[in-house]
C-alpha cells in the first residue's frame, strides 16, 4: 500500500515537473514579447516625441527610447524589488512573507519580483496560485533569456500608469511633458509608487493617497542616502501633475509606415512647428479666398533628409479634408520644371544665359501656348525669360531640346513607370505631367545639390543610395544664380536675406493649383496650395499666393545657408553681343563680349539669328549666280522668325526689312489637326500667317484660288481629308503648307 502511494507521489510530482519543465521551455520569445501592444510613434531625429497614436487595445503605450535615469531605476527598485539584481527571478523569502500575511491577516501583499510582474503584464493571467507558480516559473526562462536591464526596461516599458497611460515613456510625457532621462527625483518616485496602484491618479480624488505614497518612498531613499535632506523637503513639496499632451505633429507622415510601432524619423521636432503652425495661420487667411488645403515640406539640401512634412493645413481639421496627405498628391506642377530646363539646355548647348530666345505668339504645330501675363518681350535673353517665367520662349527651347528627352530626363530622376511622353508634347514644361511635392523637391534638392539627383529620406535608419549627376555643376549653379532674382512683387523686403533663396512658382491649367519650391545651401523648401477636390481658384497665383507663404516659412527658419558657392566647373567663352551665342569668327563687324560657361557642357551653338549674306553696292543680296557677285560686300545680318516680325508689326515696333516678308504660321507643315464639326459636319480652321509687307495676298486650297485680301487670319471650313495650302503676295513671296484633316 505504502508503494502504491509512493509511486503515485512520484508520477504526480513527475507529471507536475514534466508540465513545469513543458512552461519553462515553451517560454521563448525573440526580442521583445510586447512589441505589437506599443503605440504607434514617432520620434524626431532627436528622439523627441512628435506623434503618438492609441494602439488597439485605445491606450497609449509606448515603448522607451530615451535612456532610463538612475533616479527612476532606483525609485523603482527601492519600491517594487530591491533584490531585484540579485535574485534568479523570484525571491523566496518575499513570496514566503507574502503568503503568511495573506494567509494570517488576510491582507494582499504582493510578493512578486519586477520578473515576476514583467511576465503577469504579458501574460494578464488572474491572480491565484496556480498562476503565481507559472509566473515563478516563468520569471526564471526570462531571467534566462534577458538581461537585468532589460528586463527592468521591459516592466518599466509596459507597467500601468493610469487610466490609458502605459509604459513609462507615456506617463513621463502625459504628466511631466519630459523624457525619462531627464525626470526629477520626485516624478521617479511618483512613477515608482504608481504601477502598483494607478487608480490613484486621478485630478480630483485620491491625491492625499498618491502624495503619502510618493512621500513614503521619498522617505525611505533618504534613509537610503540616494538623496539628502534640502532634496527630500524639495521633492515632497511638488504638486501632482495634471495630464498634458501635446498635439500630434506630422502625423501624415507616421501613417506612411503603418508596419512600424516606433519610427524614427528625421524630422527636426523645432522645424516641423515652424511649419506647421504656419500653415495652419495662412490657411486661416486662404479661407476667405475660397481656397482650403495647404501643405509643404522642408528638407536637409545636404542631406536630402526631411526635416519638415505637413500633409495638409491641419491633420485634425476634419471638415477641410486635412488628414489627406498632401505629400504625395500628384497635381499639375504649372512653371515649376523650367529651371531643370534651363540647366539641361545649357548643358546641352543651346543656350548661354545671355541667349535671346524668341517671345512672341507663336503656333507649335497645333498648340499655342500663352504668357500668363498676356506680355510679350520680343527678343528676350533666356536668363530673363526664367526670371519672367515667360512661356513662349521656354516652349521653343523645349522643342530644341526634345520633349521625350526631356521626360525621360524627369523619370531618371523620379524614377516613374509612365513612358507615354507623346501625351504631353510640348506642354510638357507648363505642367501637363502631373507630380507631388515629393517629386518636386527631389528636383529642387537634386538643384541645390549642384546636378545631383537622388531619393529623399524619412527616417534616420533609411539606406542611402548614392545620386546621380545629371547637370554639369555649372549650368546647375547658372540656374541657381538666376532663380535668386525671381520677380517677388515686393516678397523680398518681408525675407531677411534678400536675393540669397534661389526659388520658383508655378500655377497650373485652370488655376487649381498654386506652388512655390526653392532651395539654399542648408534649406529645399516646396509648398502648395489648392482644394484637394481639384475645384479651381481665380486667387490661385504661384507668386502672390503661394510664394508669399515661402517668405514667411523662410522668415521663420532664420538662417538659410548662405549663397551658393561658384564652382571650379565654369570658363570664359566668347558671345556674340546682338543674340548672346558663341561668337563665330565669320561673323562681319560684330560686337561680343565675354561670359562664364560651364566647362563640362557641350559647346554653345552659333546664333540662329545671325547669318552672313552678301550685297552689293546697291545693298542688296546677291549670290554667286548674280553678274555682280564678283564685287559683292559680305555682311553679317540679324535675320528674325516672320513670327517674331509678325508680332513687331501688330505692337507697331520698327523694324528691319526682311527678305521674305510672308510666312504661314498656322497650320504647321505636315500637321494632322482633329478639329469639332459644326452643325453641318464641317471642321472650321483658323489660318494665320505672318504678312510683313501688309500687301495683298492671294490665296489657294488645293491649287483652287479662294480669295485675296491682306489680312493675316482666314477661317477654312474644311470636311475631314488631306490640304495644300498656298499663300502668294505682291512681291511674289510665297509660301506653302501640307495638312491632314481628320474625324
Amino acid at each position: 500500500m505504502k508503494n502504491k502511494i509512493l509511486i503515485f507521489l512520484i508520477t504526480i510530482i513527475s507529471l507536475l515537473l514534466a508540465y513545469f519543465a513543458f512552461i519553462f521551455f515553451s517560454f521563448n520569445p525573440k526580442g521583445d514579447p510586447f512589441e505589437s501592444r506599443y503605440s504607434k510613434t514617432m520620434l524626431d531625429r532627436n528622439n523627441e516625441i512628435l506623434s503618438i497614436f492609441l494602439n488597439k487595445d485605445e491606450q497609449w503605450h509606448l515603448k522607451n527610447t530615451a535612456n532610463l535615469s538612475d533616479k527612476l531605476k532606483i525609485a523603482t527598485l527601492t519600491f517594487e524589488d530591491k533584490n531585484f539584481y540579485s535574485h534568479l527571478g523570484f525571491d523566496p523569502i518575499a513570496l514566503i512573507r507574502s503568503l503568511y500575511i495573506n494567509i494570517k491577516y488576510k491582507r494582499k501583499v504582493g510578493g512578486s519580483t519586477i520578473s515576476m510582474q514583467t511576465i503577469k503584464l504579458l501574460q494578464k493571467n488572474k491572480r491565484t496560485y496556480f498562476n503565481k507558480i507559472k509566473e515563478i516559473i516563468l520569471s526564471l526562462r526570462l531571467e534566462s533569456l534577458y538581461s537585468k536591464d532589460e528586463i527592468l526596461e521591459m516592466y518599466l516599458n509596459n507597467a500601468p500608469y493610469g487610466g490609458n497611460i502605459v509604459g513609462v515613456s507615456a506617463a513621463s510625457l502625459m504628466y511631466f511633458n519630459k523624457s525619462t532621462e531627464n525626470l526629477t527625483w520626485a516624478e521617479s518616485a511618483l512613477l515608482a509608487v504608481l504601477p502598483n496602484a494607478p487608480g490613484l491618479i486621478h485630478l480630483k480624488k485620491n491625491n492625499d493617497i498618491l502624495i503619502q505614497k510618493r512621500n513614503k518612498l521619498l522617505q525611505k531613499l533618504r534613509d537610503k542616502q540616494y538623496i539628502d535632506d534640502d532634496n527630500l523637503k524639495l521633492s515632497m513639496s511638488e504638486k501632482l501633475p495634471t495630464i498634458k499632451r501635446d498635439r500630434n505633429l506630422a502625423s501624415h507622415l507616421a501613417l506612411r509606415f503603418p508596419q512600424q510601432s516606433i519610427i524614427i524619423s528625421t524630422i527636426d521636432k523645432n522645424i516641423q512647428i515652424i511649419l506647421e503652425e504656419r500653415l495652419k495661420s495662412y490657411h486661416k487667411k486662404l479661407l476667405n479666398l475660397g481656397i482650403n488645403n495647404l501643405a509643404g515640406m522642408i528638407i536637409d539640401t545636404q542631406t536630402s533628409e526631411v526635416l519638415g512634412y505637413a500633409g495638409s493645413q491641419d491633420f485634425f481639421d476634419i471638415e477641410g479634408f486635412g488628414q489627406i496627405d498632401g505629400i504625395i498628391a500628384k497635381r499639375s506642377p504649372g512653371s515649376i520644371l523650367k529651371p531643370l530646363l534651363y540647366a539641361l539646355a545649357i548643358d546641352d548647348g543651346l543656350i548661354a544665359p545671355q541667349s535671346k530666345l524668341v517671345d512672341a505668339p507663336t503656333f507649335f504645330s497645333n498648340f499655342k501656348p500663352q504668357n500668363a501675363s498676356k506680355k510679350y518681350y520680343g527678343l528676350i535673353s533666356a536668363r530673363e525669360s526664367l526670371i519672367k517665367s515667360l512661356n513662349i520662349p521656354f516652349v521653343g527651347l523645349l522643342q530644341d531640346y526634345g520633349y521625350d528627352k526631356f521626360f525621360f530626363k524627369l523619370k531618371d530622376i523620379l524614377g516613374f513607370s509612365d513612358n507615354n511622353f507623346e501625351r504631353y508634347g510640348l506642354s510638357l514644361i507648363l505642367g501637363t505631367k502631373e507630380l507631388s511635392i515629393e517629386d518636386i523637391a527631389r528636383i529642387y534638392v537634386g538643384l541645390g545639390n549642384y546636378g545631383e539627383f537622388g531619393n529623399i529620406y524619412y527616417t534616420k535608419d533609411s539606406t542611402k543610395n548614392p545620386k546621380k549627376r545629371l547637370l554639369s555643376k555649372g549650368s546647375a549653379y547658372l540656374t541657381l544664380d538666376a532663380m535668386r532674382y525671381l520677380e517677388r512683387m515686393g516678397l523680398e523686403n518681408r525675407f531677411i536675406n534678400k536675393k540669397i533663396f534661389s526659388w520658383k512658382t508655378g500655377t497650373s491649367y485652370g488655376r487649381k493649383d498654386a506652388w512655390a519650391a526653392g532651395t539654399s545651401p542648408k534649406y529645399t523648401i516646396v509648398v502648395w496650395s489648392g482644394n484637394f477636390s481639384g475645384e479651381s481658384n481665380p486667387n490661385l497665383f504661384g507668386l502672390n499666393i503661394t510664394g508669399e507663404l515661402l517668405f514667411n516659412i523662410l522668415n521663420d527658419l532664420g538662417d538659410v545657408g548662405g549663397e551658393f558657392d561658384k564652382p571650379n566647373d565654369l570658363k570664359e567663352i566668347t558671345l556674340d553681343s546682338p543674340s548672346g551665342y558663341r561668337y563665330n569668327e565669320e561673323y562681319k563687324h560684330i560686337k561680343s563680349f565675354k561670359a562664364i560657361y560651364p566647362k563640362m557642357a557641350k559647346p554653345l551653338r552659333y546664333s540662329p539669328f545671325l547669318h552672313n549674306v552678301f550685297i552689293n553696292k546697291d545693298k542688296k543680296e546677291v549670290n554667286s549666280l548674280d553678274v555682280d557677285f564678283i564685287n559683292a560686300e559680305e555682311i553679317t545680318k540679324i535675320v528674325l522668325p516672320l513670327s517674331l516680325l509678325e508680332y513687331y508689326k501688330e505692337q507697331n515696333i520698327e523694324i528691319k526689312k526682311q527678305t521674305k516678308s510672308l510666312q504661314i504660321l498656322y497650320p504647321k507643315n505636315h500637321l494632322s489637326i482633329i478639329l469639332t464639326k459644326d452643325f453641318e459636319g464641317e471642321n472650321e480652321l483658323i489660318v494665320r500667317i505672318a504678312n510683313i509687307n501688309n500687301g495683298n495676298v492671294w490665296w489657294y486650297l488645293n491649287k483652287d484660288y479662294i480669295g485675296m485680301d491682306n489680312k493675316t487670319t482666314k477661317t477654312l471650313r474644311l470636311k475631314a481629308g488631306f490640304y495644300t495650302l498656298s499663300v502668294i503676295n505682291d512681291n511674289g513671296d510665297s509660301d506653302s503648307v501640307n495638312f491632314t484633316i481628320s474625324k
